[in-house]
């Protein structure tokens, strides 16, 4: 555009007249600036509709500032959360985790198996997850995935938890998408009836569940993740080692 429009002039008044037709040089001008306009309307367009929810996004990252989840439980609101595990064993994890999280990423491929074989799996611990998605919009879809697929059949929510944690994107980036989610569990959970799922999800039907589970969160005094409970007592990060020593010194 710019060189097209350094080469306009008028005619000069000394020029004699011409006929009807065209000149060459002006009419490869108007040619090219026809050609630049159709090439700046074509990226608008292109920049408008990137920048909405598509087909294939399918939906907005849901927005928890909108949501009132009502009164906030005292406790972790254990029956109402993923459990894996006894519930009446005399030992209670209590993971407050988020997606989108590298650590948590780390803590569930490093300490959860450990724990799972030494105290779940054995009947000596139940192990619970609370969504603390706030690292980013979509935290809070990941989350609502997780929950939508728990409130459908808790199989599921373990299913993809792990699925999630293992395809961890990078963290800088919005990974976490509608189609990203979508197609995971189209193609790894062959069991979710996909069109229940997509509709739940599009419709946010449990979103009020995790403006809950933040706000059991805040009011435990959860600052990061992974924070991990056991018994009631908080740990950030904790080691397995740390865990093995918490127990044997104050479970008897």
């Amino acid at each position: 555009m710019g060189e097209s429009k350094r080469r306009q002039s008028k005619p000069s008044a000394s020029r004699p007249k011409t006929s009807n037709s065209v000149n060459p040089q002006r009419k490869k001008l108007f040619i090219g600036i026809a050609l630049s306009l159709l090439f700046v309307a074509a990226l608008t367009t292109l920049f408008i509709l990137s920048n909405q929810p598509g087909e294939e996004e399918g939906m907005k990252y849901p927005d928890l500032q909108k949501v009132q989840a009502g009164e906030v439980p005292d406790d972790f609101d254990v029956a109402n959360q993923p459990m894996l595990g006894d519930p009446s064993a005399p030992v209670q994890f209590v993971l407050f985790s988020d997606y989108k999280c590298s650590y948590c990423k780390l803590w569930a491929e490093d300490v959860l198996p450990q724990v799972k074989t030494e105290y779940v799996d054995t009947g000596k611990a139940n192990f619970v997850y609370v969504d603390m998605a706030f690292l980013a919009p979509d935290s809070v879809l990941a989350a609502l995935a997780g929950e939508t697929l728990y409130q459908m059949d808790e199989s599921y929510f373990w299913k993809y938890h792990d699925l999630m944690t293992e395809r961890q994107g990078d963290p800088s980036k919005q990974w976490a998408t509608y189609s990203f989610i979508t197609n995971l569990v189209e193609e790894e959970m062959p069991e979710v009836p996909l069109e229940q799922f997509k509709e739940d999800l599009k419709s946010e039907k449990y979103i009020k569940n995790i403006k809950r589970d933040l706000d059991i969160a805040d009011k435990q005094g959860v600052e990061g993740t992974p924070t991990v409970f056991i018994n009631g007592q908080k740990f950030e990060y904790p080691s397995f080692e740390e865990i093995k020593a918490y127990i044997d010194e104050n479970v008897k």
